[in-house]
């Protein structure tokens, strides 16, 4: 089913609506990649991106009745899905400062600036992952998204600066993990 084609998944929303459990498995199985690989960018791991997108599906649901069949369902799942993930951070962020102290390494940051271009999306993804959630999330939706700093900073409660600071500290920690992997390609490699 193609998620862009509100029409076609008219009769599942419907079902939906209505309480239809056969239409919500169907919805929630014809949105389940889609959402899962939005939702990979902001959890870190795998069944992480799995609770973001079991609870983007039970907040879909409740509001599909204000759902407007003129628009993509694509663009409106992608919308609950990255809501709940900075929804996620923020239940989660005071038990990630209780729990762990994010250690400032002394990065040193490579000189070329292009060198996460260059890498293979599964890879790179994997790396986003292991960024500290603050980071993770900045960079996720200054770079994916293309949310700008200033919009960045009011969804997360933070100042421009430190969405500035945070997307820069995680091009770093991305750059040099890719160069102590070894991912870096060899023009980069000195």
């Amino acid at each position: 089913m193609d998620l862009h084609n509100s029409t076609e998944l008219l009769p599942l929303i419907k079902g939906s609506i209505k309480g239809n459990r056969r239409a919500q498995n169907a919805l929630y199985e014809a949105g389940f990649p889609y959402a899962m690989s939005v939702a990979l960018r902001y959890g870190k791991n795998h069944n992480d991106s799995l609770e973001i997108v079991n609870e983007a599906f039970a907040k879909a649901f409740a509001y599909l009745e204000n759902f407007d069949p003129t628009n993509s369902f694509a663009y409106w799942l992608r919308k609950i899905v990255i809501n709940t993930a900075i929804d996620h951070y923020h239940l989660r962020k005071k038990v990630w400062e209780q729990t762990a102290s994010i250690e400032e390494e002394h990065l040193l940051e490579p000189e070329v600036d292009h060198l996460i271009e260059d890498i293979a999306a599964e890879d790179l993804l994997h790396l986003i992952q292991n960024l500290p959630p603050a980071y993770r999330l900045v960079f996720s939706l200054f770079v994916i998204e293309g949310f700008s700093h200033k919009e960045i900073a009011a969804q997360l409660g933070i100042t421009e600066g430190t969405s500035k600071s945070n997307y820069h500290k995680a091009k770093i920690q991305l750059k040099n993990a890719l160069m102590q992997r070894g991912m870096a390609p060899k023009r980069y490699a000195q």
